[in-house]
């Protein structure tokens, strides 16, 4: 049963994963951005209306436009760590 439950919520986890529309760089440069922000103190609910906005800015770029500005942020993150 166990088993079963754990397979159902892996299997849920990555079909929404799958049709998101953020690229994997995307994905990373705002889990950098994510982890600077909690370090940073900022609330809960402020980091939920960034992400928000963040991924609203990226799915109205092209796609290659898009993935081109979240490797560069990636980079940026990259040195700061």
């Amino acid at each position: 049963m166990k088993k079963l439950l754990l397979l159902t919520i892996s299997s849920l986890c990555l079909g929404l994963t799958a049709c998101s529309n953020m690229p994997k760089e995307c994905e990373q440069s705002w889990k950098h951005m994510e982890d600077l922000a909690k370090q940073s103190g900022i609330p809960a609910d402020a980091i939920k209306a960034q992400k928000k906005q963040f991924e609203e800015q990226i799915k109205k770029m092209p796609k290659d436009q898009a993935i081109q500005a979240c490797q560069a942020q990636n980079s940026v993150f990259g040195t700061v760590k």
